[in-house]
C-alpha cells in the first residue's frame, strides 16, 4: 500500500502557510476558471440584487456562490483536518483493495478547494431590495460564480471518491438517489448539502428512517456505509465542506463559462464519475417513530414502558382511567435522556383515610426514566426507570427495558421488579439481594424501599406497537408484568389474560386520545395534552414598533427624557440615567431581571441610534438592581449598524459584538438624591447633551389578583382561595427599601380544609390550615431591605420585618459571584420567630436561627445548573438541599429539588423527605406582546416540617442575575433557509 505524500497538515506551520496562501490564489487546476467575465464582473460597494439586475435569469438561481476570500482559511482547516482523518483510515485499512478506495477518497478531497463559499438565502434581486438587511455589500476580491449550465443532477459521492451523478426527478427521496448508486440498505445515515448550502442529516435504515427534504438539483449526497465507521465518523465535517463547494458537478457539452463556479473542474485523475439510473418504484417516504404516553404518563405502551424518549423540552399532561384507577399524569423531558414527573392516582374504591369529606384515596409519586444507552443499528435503546419513587410506594417499581426498531414498528422487552414484576414470571436474577428482601415493604418508610430495590419478584414485560399506514393511527400490544393480585390496600383485581391491547390516536401534533382492551375484560381511555416548552416562541405583532431605522444618524437628539421614555416603553426596564461623555453614550436601567435581554437590548439601541446625534460612536449599557452595579456591556454603533444595512459574511459577522466589562462600583446612596435629579434634568431641557437623570420615584404602588391552592389533600383534590392583593414599595434610597403586601380572601372552598397533617417536629410548615383559614385579611409580608456591594464581585444584604406568611425576624446574606463565572458562593443567616395565625403582626413563642452556605454551579451543559445548601432549617433540623434546574434558551425554567435532613424517616412523617419540582413559564414566549411576567407552578408530594427553608424574597444571586454567563442567551425561531451571511461550516439543520 503506497500513502499519499504528506500533505500541509504536517505541521501547524505549514497549514497556515497554506491556508494563507490560497487566499490569494486557486491551483493551477482551477486557474482558467477562476477570473469573472466582464458582463459579470463584481463592482466594490454594489450590492447583490444590483449585481442580478445586470445578469441573465438564469443567475438568481440555488446554485449561484458567494465567494469571500477572507473565509477561506477557516475552510482550508477543515479540509485539512478531513484529510488527516482519511489518512488516518488508510493507515487502518484491512485490505489493499479498501487502502487504495481511500486513497482514492483522500486524492478527490485533495482537489477540491476551499472556495471561500457564503451562505445566499434568497436571491431574488426585487425581494433584497425590499429588506436590504439579507442584501450582501460585495467588497474587492470576492466572487459571484454561476453554475455553467442549468442543474440537472443529483451527486452522491462515494465512499472511493468517485461521483455518481444521477438525473434529479421531482419526488424522489435521498433513499431512491442512493440505490441508483448502489448504496441502497447499506448506510445507516445520509448528510445531504442543498445547492443553497443547506445541510441536513437524514436516518436512512430500519432502525432510524425519518423524513428528509428532497434533494434539489445540485444537490450532494453522503452516505458511507454503516461497515466503514472511520468514514461514517467524518461524515459532518464532509458535507460541510461539500456544502462550501456550491452546486454538485453536472455533466455538460459546452465548456465552462468563464464565470463558473472553481469547484466545477476537479481532476480526472482523482474523480471518477459514472451515471446512475433511478429505480422504476419510488421509495415510500420514511416516517419517524411515533412516541406516546402510556396508562401511566410515561412514553410507553399501555401499562408497560419502553425505552424511548421524548424530545428536550417536551411537557405531557394526561389522563386515563381503567377501574378502579384514574390517573393524572404530568411528564418532563429536561434533557434528551431524562424522563421526569409526577403523578396523581385515585383509587375509585377505596376512602381516603384521613378525609372527612368521603373523597376517594390518592397517591402522589414521583418517576424517573434514565436513558442508559441510545439505539444504534445493533445496539437496542436501553433505559432504567424507577416508578412511584419515595412517598408511600404504593405503586413503587423499578425496570430495565430495551427498544428496538425495524421501520414502522418498535418492540420493547424489560424486566420489572415491584408492581411492575409482581406476576414472578421469573426467577429474579438478582437473587443475591433478593435473599434478605423477598416482599415489598409498600409501607412509609422510605429506607425499606431503598432496601428493597431490585428486589423480590420479578417479571419480564414487553410488547410491540405498529404506526399504521394511516398516519394517526397507532397499535399497541403488550405482555404486562403484573398479575394485580398484590395490588395496595388489598385491592386485588382479577386478570383474565396478561395480554393488553390498545391504540393511540394522534388528533393533533398536541392532542392524543388513546384506548385499550387490560386485563382481559376492562376498558381504557385515555387523552394527552403536550407541547415542546423549549420551542415555544410567539412572533408579536402587539408590540409598539421600534422607531424608524436610518443607515445615516440624526444631527442632534430631541431630548434624552423622551429617548428614556422611548427605551422603557419597549422594554419594560427603568431608564436611571442618559449621560453622553465624548463620543460615547452612557445609559443605566434597572430592573433589568427579564427573559430575552438580547432582544430588548437591540430595541433599546434602535431608541439610542434613532435618537443620538452622529457625534456618538458607540453606546454603553449599565445594568443595575437596588443600587447595585452589576454589569455594563458596550455596543460599536458603526457594527450595529452594518448588520442592519447588509447581510455579513462570517468573518464580519463575528466583529459584531457587545462588548462585556466589570461596571463601576456606585456612588453612595445619600449621594444621589432628587436635588442632582432636579438639576441634571432641567440641565437636559435646556441642552439635549446635557446628562439627564430621572426623578427619584420613592412610592410605587400596585393592586394585582392573587389566588393559592392546595392539590391532592385529604379533605378535597384542589382546595383554593381567590382573592385581591396590594402591594407597596417607599424607597428611603436605591439601595434601602421597605415593601409589603396586603391580601383579602374573597373566594375559596376553605370550608372543606379540616385536615391539619400529623408531625414529630416543631410545627414550622404543617400549620398550613390555620394560617389560610384564620382571617381574610392578611398581611404576608412586611420587610425592610438594605444591599450594598464591598468590590466588584461582593455583594450584602440585610433585611428585617415579617419575611414570609409563617415567620418574621431579622438576617443577612453575602454572595460572591464574579461576573461570567459558572461558579458563586453565598451565605445567609437568620433568627426567625413565628407568626401568629392571622398573619398580623403578632408572633407565637417558637424561634429558630436558620441559614445555609449554598454554591452555585451553571455547569455550562445544556443549560444545566446545579445548587447545593448546607445548614439548619426552621425546624432546627440539619441537612443538605439540592436542586438541579434547566434553563431552556427562550426561558422556560424546569427544577427538582431534594432535602436530607438528620431528621429520620419515622419522625419526619410520610414521606420520608422533602422534595418537589417545580416550572417557570415566561409569558413572553406565549403572547403576541411582549412582558417581563411569568408564571411559576410547584409541586411538592407532602407538605412536612422536616427540610422547610425561610420563604424570603430579594435573594442576591436573583437581584445579580445579569452577572450570568447566559443572561443575554436568546433563541430565535428560524427556519431551515439560510440566511445572507451564514457559514456554511457552522450552518446545520440536522435533527
Amino acid at each position: 500500500m503506497t500513502l499519499p505524500p504528506p500533505g500541509p497538515v504536517t505541521h501547524p506551520l505549514h497549514l497556515t502557510l497554506l491556508a494563507a496562501a490560497s487566499v490569494l490564489m486557486m491551483s493551477p487546476a482551477h486557474a482558467a476558471t477562476s477570473a469573472p467575465a466582464d458582463a459579470a464582473q463584481v463592482r466594490p460597494g454594489e450590492r447583490l440584487s444590483d449585481w442580478l439586475l445586470r445578469q441573465p435569469e438564469q443567475a438568481a438561481g440555488p446554485g449561484l456562490a458567494w465567494q469571500v476570500p477572507q473565509e477561506v482559511l477557516a475552510q482550508q482547516y477543515l479540509k485539512d483536518t478531513l484529510m488527516v482523518r482519511v489518512e488516518a483510515a488508510i493507515r487502518s485499512a484491512t485490505s489493499p483493495e479498501e487502502g487504495a478506495a481511500r486513497e482514492r477518497l483522500h486524492a478527490m478531497l485533495n482537489s477540491l478547494p476551499a472556495t471561500g463559499r457564503v451562505a445566499l438565502g434568497i436571491v431574488d434581486a426585487r425581494w433584497l431590495q425590499a429588506n436590504p438587511r439579507e442584501d450582501p455589500v460585495l467588497s474587492e476580491g470576492q466572487r459571484l460564480a454561476v453554475p455553467p449550465a442549468p442543474l440537472r443532477s443529483v451527486t452522491v459521492v462515494q465512499p472511493d471518491g468517485s461521483f455518481c451523478q444521477v438525473p434529479h426527478e421531482s419526488g424522489r427521496s435521498v433513499l431512491d438517489y442512493l440505490s441508483a448508486c448502489g448504496l441502497g440498505g447499506q448506510a445507516d445515515w445520509a448528510w445531504i448539502a442543498q445547492p443553497d448550502g443547506r445541510t441536513e442529516r437524514a436516518g436512512v435504515a430500519g432502525w432510524n428512517a425519518e423524513p428528509a427534504d428532497e434533494p434539489s438539483p445540485g444537490a450532494w449526497i453522503w452516505a458511507p456505509p454503516s461497515r466503514m465507521p472511520d468514514l461514517a465518523g467524518l461524515s459532518e465535517g464532509m458535507i460541510k465542506f461539500l456544502a462550501v463547494q456550491g452546486p454538485s458537478p453536472q455533466e455538460f457539452k459546452a465548456p465552462p463559462a468563464a464565470n463558473a463556479p472553481v469547484f466545477a473542474a476537479p481532476t480526472a485523475t482523482a474523480t471518477a464519475t459514472v451515471t446512475g439510473t433511478l429505480p422504476e418504484a419510488v421509495a415510500p417516504q420514511p416516517r419517524p417513530l411515533d412516541i406516546s404516553g402510556n396508562d401511566w404518563g410515561e412514553i410507553g405502551l399501555l401499562q408497560t414502558p419502553s425505552a424511548r424518549m421524548g424530545l428536550a423540552g417536551d411537557v405531557r399532561t394526561s389522563f386515563t382511567s381503567i377501574w378502579p384507577y384514574t390517573r393524572l399524569n404530568f411528564m418532563f423531558q429536561p434533557l434528551d435522556w431524562l424522563e421526569a414527573g409526577f403523578r396523581y392516582t385515585s383509587i375509585s374504591n377505596r376512602a381516603y383515610t384521613a378525609s372527612t369529606t368521603g373523597q376517594s384515596n390518592k397517591d402522589k409519586s414521583i418517576d424517573i426514566k434514565v436513558r442508559l444507552l441510545k439505539e444504534t443499528a445493533r445496539v437496542p435503546e436501553l433505559a432504567l426507570g424507577f416508578r412511584d419513587l419515595g412517598g408511600t410506594g404504593l405503586f413503587s417499581g423499578e425496570y430495565l427495558v430495551a427498544s428496538k426498531r425495524w421501520h414502522d414498528f418498535d418492540f420493547s422487552l424489560g424486566i420489572g421488579w415491584g408492581y411492575l414484576g409482581a406476576s414472578g414470571n421469573i426467577s429474579n436474577p438478582f437473587k443475591l439481594l433478593s435473599s434478605r428482601f423477598d416482599t415489598r415493604s409498600g409501607s412509609s418508610s422510605n429506607q425499606a424501599r431503598f432496601g428493597s430495590y431490585f428486589r423480590g419478584p420479578a417479571a419480564l414485560f414487553g410488547g410491540v406497537q405498529w404506526r399504521t399506514p394511516w398516519d394517526p393511527l397507532t397499535l399497541k400490544l403488550e405482555y404486562d408484568g403484573n398479575d394485580y393480585q398484590s395490588e395496595p390496600q388489598a385491592n386485588n383485581q382479577r386478570q383474565r389474560s396478561p395480554f393488553n391491547i390498545g391504540l393511540s390516536y394522534r388528533v393533533s401534533p398536541k392532542v392524543t386520545l388513546s384506548a385499550g382492551f387490560e386485563r382481559g375484560d376492562k376498558f381504557m381511555i385515555g387523552l394527552t395534552l403536550a407541547t415542546n416548552m423549549a420551542a415555544s416562541q410567539s412572533p408579536k405583532p402587539a408590540d409598539r414598533p421600534l422607531p424608524e431605522f436610518r443607515a445615516q444618524a440624526a444631527e442632534r437628539s430631541p431630548g434624552w427624557a423622551a429617548t428614556a421614555a422611548e427605551i422603557e416603553a419597549l422594554t419594560e426596564w427603568t431608564v436611571e440615567r442618559i449621560a453622553p461623555k465624548d463620543d460615547v453614550l452612557h445609559v443605566w436601567v434597572t430592573d433589568s431581571n427579564t427573559v430575552y435581554r438580547t432582544a430588548r437590548v437591540e430595541k433599546a439601541i434602535a431608541v439610542l441610534h434613532h435618537d443620538a446625534p452622529n457625534t456618538v460612536k458607540s453606546f454603553v449599557f449599565h445594568y443595575s438592581e437596588r443600587g447595585l452595579a452589576v454589569h455594563a456591556q458596550a455596543i460599536d454603533r458603526a457594527e450595529w449598524v452594518a448588520v442592519r444595512i447588509q447581510a455579513l459574511p462570517p468573518h464580519a459577522a463575528r466583529a459584531v459584538s457587545k462588548r462585556d466589562y466589570e461596571p463601576e462600583l456606585p456612588r453612595p446612596d445619600d449621594k444621589s438624591n432628587t436635588a442632582e435629579s432636579s438639576v441634571a434634568t432641567q440641565a437636559a431641557a435646556a441642552a439635549p447633551q446635557a446628562p439627564w437623570v430621572r426623578p427619584r420615584d420613592k412610592f410605587t404602588f400596585g393592586i394585582a389578583p392573587s389566588y393559592g391552592q392546595i392539590v391532592g389533600g385529604p379533605d378535597a383534590f384542589l382546595l383554593y382561595q381567590l382573592g385581591i392583593q396590594a402591594t407597596a414599595e417607599y424607597r428611603f434610597t436605591p439601595r434601602t427599601w421597605l415593601s409589603g403586601a396586603v391580601n383579602l380572601r374573597l373566594a375559596d372552598n376553605y370550608d372543606k380544609f379540616t385536615y391539619t397533617a400529623p408531625s414529630d417536629l416543631p410545627r414550622v410548615r404543617t400549620f398550613q390550615r390555620e394560617y389560610v383559614t384564620s382571617k381574610r385579611f392578611t398581611i404576608p409580608s412586611l420587610q425592610l431591605t438594605h444591599v450594598g456591594q464591598m468590590s466588584s464581585n461582593h455583594y450584602y444584604s440585610m433585611y428585617g420585618g415579617l419575611l414570609e406568611s409563617m415567620f418574621a425576624g431579622v438576617g443577612a446574606e453575602w454572595l460572591y459571584r464574579p461576573a461570567r463565572s459558572p461558579v458563586a458562593f453565598g451565605v445567609d443567616i437568620n433568627r426567625v420567630r413565628q407568626r401568629d395565625f392571622n398573619q398580623d403582626f403578632g408572633l407565637r413563642d417558637y424561634k429558630v436561627t436558620t441559614g445555609h452556605a449554598t454554591l452555585y454551579w451553571d455547569t455550562g451543559w445544556n443549560g444545566v445548573m446545579a445548587k447545593i445548601s448546607a445548614g439548619q432549617y426552621l425546624a432546627g433540623d440539619r441537612g443538605v438541599t439540592l436542586e438541579v434546574i434547566r434553563r431552556f434558551d427562550n426561558g422556560f425554567v424546569l427544577g427538582a429539588y431534594a432535602t436530607k435532613t438528620n431528621v429520620s424517616a419515622a419522625r419526619f412523617g410520610e414521606g420520608d423527605f422533602d422534595k418537589g419540582i417545580y416550572l417557570s413559564i415566561p409569558l413572553d414566549a406565549l403572547l403576541p406582546r411582549s412582558t417581563k411576567f411569568a408564571l411559576s407552578f410547584g409541586w411538592s408530594p407532602l407538605t412536612r416540617d422536616g427540610g422547610a427553608r425561610l420563604g424570603r424574597s430579594n435573594t442576591l444571586y436573583e437581584l445579580t442575575s445579569v452577572r450570568d454567563k447566559g443572561a443575554f442567551n436568546f433563541a430565535a425561531s428560524e427556519d431551515k433557509k439560510p440566511r445572507a451571511g451564514d457559514n456554511l461550516l457552522n450552518f446545520d439543520r440536522s435533527p
